[in-house]
């Protein structure tokens, strides 16, 4: 229809034998089933002459493909994304099935029955996918490959890893609080951290459902970078307005526990005020105005060691949508320039109609930082340097220092 070709990205997800598995909201599905059938067969193609058709260029268009038996996954894109942001974004949406039904389950289910309509078992989780989908044309977290922290007091953080890893249920394995979803903080197993991807996904479906508000929920979950194979059990319950508790178990039967034990938390967090100090810090994000640097409209700033990143509000030209999503577009400009594999850049200075981004990467940290278009680079290099000034002085409550661990 018109309107479908009114979007600049479109997803597909099919099995070998050309099932439609789900695609991006937009469109009619008799109509998008054929369309699958197409791709099945540029597949197939380049497969029967012992080959893998990895992208497609034509026009303004870009199609990457990504085969991940017994699923293709592909993306249509005309936003300016290279071939590895859409391959990362399709091995996400492979992630998010593999957390509904793992791995092992998925082969299993092919083996048995090539023709196997997938959609079966996935219904009620496919706006999970169309959350991902949504999120990673908003969501810096996935071009970063890092958590955002929400920017706390350290002694009010402390506090709340504190009351968390007090009278811990027997197989707990990860326990956590979020706040629209940016972390405050993390209780995992001293020999165990939590890779970033598998926390996206569920972050992704603490956001992307209203189900999870509305009371105790306990749900079998897979974390693919933690073991694709198995299912864990997540109890997750809002304990405030926006606020979650989620704790991940080995064992599906302490959801009793788990609930006693969140009763107990969110008791003794009230009666401290660290929910409510957690709940206006989530309200009240910072603004580049903190920072105090001349001519700063936004950034990004990366801590390689803590795998963590944070970045201000949104304030001036951005608060209007058209001008996030160009600022979005050309955050992903400049990480794709400066992480190409064939020359990455440790420096990018890229000026634009409407603003001028600088890019700097070293050891330990990554900083992307947009100024008013027409500032001089000597300014740009005083408020830059500026910039790191504060994000050291604040450190201990952008992000996470020492998560508990047990």
């Amino acid at each position: 229809s018109s309107s479908w070709f009114q979007h600049k990205k479109h997803y597909f997800i099919l099995s070998s034998a050309g099932k439609p598995v789900w695609t991006s909201r937009y469109g009619d599905e008799s109509r998008i089933s054929s369309l699958m059938g197409v791709i099945q067969a540029i597949i197939s193609f380049f497969q029967d002459g012992d080959d893998t058709i990895k992208s497609i260029n034509a026009g303004h268009h870009k199609f990457v493909f990504v085969h991940k038996e017994p699923l293709y996954f592909v993306a249509v894109s005309k936003t300016g994304e290279s071939d590895v942001q859409l391959r990362d974004q399709l091995l996400y949406l492979h992630n998010q099935i593999i957390s509904v039904l793992t791995s092992a389950q998925l082969t299993r289910i092919f083996e048995q029955r090539v023709n196997f309509d997938l959609r079966r078992l996935l219904g009620g989780t496919e706006v999970f996918l169309d959350s991902l989908s949504t999120l990673f044309n908003k969501d810096h977290s996935f071009m970063l490959s890092a958590l955002q922290v929400l920017r706390l007091n350290r002694t009010v953080r402390e506090q709340a890893g504190s009351i968390i890893s007090n009278g811990r249920v027997k197989d707990l394995l990860y326990a956590m609080i979020v706040a629209k979803g940016q972390l405050v903080t993390l209780l995992r197993p001293r020999r165990h951290s939590l890779h970033p991807s598998d926390l996206h996904l569920l972050f992704n479906m603490l956001t992307g459902s209203t189900t999870f508000h509305a009371a105790e929920s306990w749900t079998p979950l897979c974390l693919p970078k933690f073991n694709s194979k198995g299912f864990l059990h997540a109890y997750i319950c809002y304990i405030a307005r926006d606020v979650s508790i989620v704790m991940i178990s080995t064992d599906k039967d302490r959801f009793f526990e788990l609930s006693e034990w969140k009763s107990t938390i969110t008791e003794t967090m009230k009666k401290r005020e660290i929910l409510d100090h957690i709940t206006e810090a989530s309200d009240q994000l910072y603004t580049t105005d903190n920072v105090g640097a001349p001519g700063l409209l936004h950034f990004l700033y990366k801590s390689k060691v803590h795998v963590q990143f944070t970045c201000p509000d949104f304030t001036g030209p951005y608060t209007e949508d058209v001008n996030q999503k160009r600022l979005y577009r050309l955050y992903q400009h400049v990480y794709d320039r400066m992480h190409c594999r064939a020359r990455p850049l440790k420096l990018y200075y890229h000026d634009s109609e409407q603003e001028i981004i600088l890019g700097w990467i070293t050891s330990s940290f990554e900083l992307y930082v947009v100024f008013k278009h027409g500032t001089s680079k000597p300014n740009i290099i005083s408020s830059a340097n500026q910039l790191l000034r504060w994000i050291k002085k604040n450190e201990d409550s952008l992000f996470i220092l020492d998560s508990p661990v047990f």
